[in-house]
C-alpha cells in the first residue's frame, strides 16, 4: 500500500520541501506527494509543475495531484503543514476531509502554538513537532527559490509512533532529503524560535538585511537585546534552549547570505498579512503573563503593530 504524504501551503517552506519530495517519488509506487495550494500557484503547479532554484539544482517537479479541495485525494498517512502562522486554524478547517484517524499532522511553520492549536482541533491525531532551518521563498507563484546554505528539517515527538517515525524517516532518506527525526524535538522548536522571532522582529523593525544587521554595532545591540529578553521569557515558561543559544543564532545567520531579508520583513514590505502576533507578540503575552518586562520587544511590537495595521 503506499504511503500518501500531502504538503499544504506551498510557498518556501512547503514549496521546496514538496518539490523534493514530488521529484523523487514521481513515478514511485511506494509514495504519493499531493500538493494542497491555492490561487496562482495552484494554476502553475497544475500546468508546469513546481519549479525549483535551489543549492541542489534547478528542476521542475509534478506532485501525484495538485489541488485545492482536500476531498478529491482521500486521506493522508502524513500531512506536512506549511502555511502561515495565521493560516493554521483555516487551513486545518479546509484538509479534514483527507485527516483519518491515522494521519498524522507535522506543522512545519513559524511560532511554538502551532502544536497546541492543531492538537484542539484534532485532539485524536497524533500532531508532531517540527522545526525547519531553510531560506525559500516565492519567485512567482509556483516558482520557489532556496539559498540556505544548509537547510535542515526535523520532526517528532516524545509520544511519537516510533514505527510511523520510522517510516517517514526513510522516505526522506532514500529521497536524499535533510529531514530527520529527533529525539530532542523541543530544544530545536525552541531553538529556532529564539532565531526566528528575534530575526524576524529586528529586520522588520529595521528593514535591513541579515548582514546590515550583524554590520552595524546599533542593529547587532538590538538584536542582542531581544535574545537576551527571550531567554529570559523561555526561562520563566520552563522551556529548553540550548546553552549557547545567543552564539547560534549569531552563527546561524553569519551562514546565509547576507542579503537575506526575513518572510516577516517581505510580509510588511509588500503590505500583505505577517505574523507578527505569533512571533513578536508571543513573547510580549508570555512577558507580561509571568511579570517580567521586555523593553526591546514592547517597543518594537508596538511599531510593528502600528505599521501593521496601516498596511491593512
Amino acid at each position: 500500500m503506499k504511503t500518501k504524504i500531502a504538503i499544504v501551503g506551498t510557498g518556501g517552506v512547503g514549496g521546496f520541501i514538496g518539490g523534493l519530495l514530488a521529484r523523487f517519488y514521481e513515478n514511485s509506487d511506494e509514495v504519493s506527494v499531493y500538493f494542497i495550494s491555492r490561487g496562482k500557484a495552484l494554476e502553475s503547479i497544475r500546468k508546469n509543475g513546481i519549479e525549483i532554484e535551489a543549492d541542489c539544482g534547478h528542476f521542475f517537479a509534478r506532485p501525484a495531484a495538485a489541488t485545492d479541495d482536500s476531498t478529491q485525494i482521500g486521506t493522508m498517512d502524513y500531512v506536512l503543514f506549511c502555511t502561515k502562522a495565521y493560516d493554521v486554524k483555516g487551513g486545518i478547517t479546509q484538509i479534514m476531509p483527507c485527516i483519518g484517524p491515522d494521519t498524522v499532522i507535522i506543522p512545519f511553520l513559524n511560532g511554538v502554538d502551532s502544536v497546541e492549536t492543531i492538537r484542539g482541533m484534532l485532539p485524536d491525531n497524533q500532531v508532531w513537532y517540527g522545526c525547519v532551518y531553510v531560506v525559500a521563498y516565492i519567485l512567482t507563484p509556483g516558482h520557489i527559490k532556496e539559498s540556505t546554505n544548509g537547510y535542515r528539517y526535523y520532526f517528532g515527538h516524545p509520544d511519537a509512533d516510533k514505527e510511523k517515525v520510522r517510516i517517514l524517516a526513510e522516505i526522506f532518506s532514500r529521497a536524499d532529503i535533510c529531514a530527520r527525526a529527533s529525539e530532542n524535538i523541543e530544544i530545536r522548536v525552541w531553538d529556532k524560535f529564539a532565531f526566528i522571532s528575534t530575526v524576524a522582529t529586528v529586520t522588520s523593525y529595521t528593514d535591513k538585511t541579515y548582514g546590515e544587521i550583524l554590520s552595524e554595532p546599533e542593529y547587532r545591540s538590538m538584536l542582542m537585546n531581544l535574545l537576551a529578553e527571550f531567554k529570559a521569557v523561555a526561562a520563566a515558561e520552563n522551556k529548553p534552549l540550548s546553552e549557547d543559544i545567543t552564539h547560534a543564532v549569531v552563527a546561524q545567520m553569519e551562514k546565509i547570505p547576507p542579503q537575506t531579508t526575513t518572510s516577516m520583513q517581505r510580509d510588511f514590505r509588500a503590505g500583505r498579512n505577517t505574523e507578527l502576533e505569533s512571533l513578536t507578540g508571543y513573547i510580549v503575552r508570555k512577558a507580561k503573563e509571568n511579570v517580567l518586562t521586555v523593553p526591546t520587544y514592547e517597543v518594537m511590537y508596538k511599531t510593528l503593530s502600528e505599521k501593521n495595521t496601516s498596511t491593512k
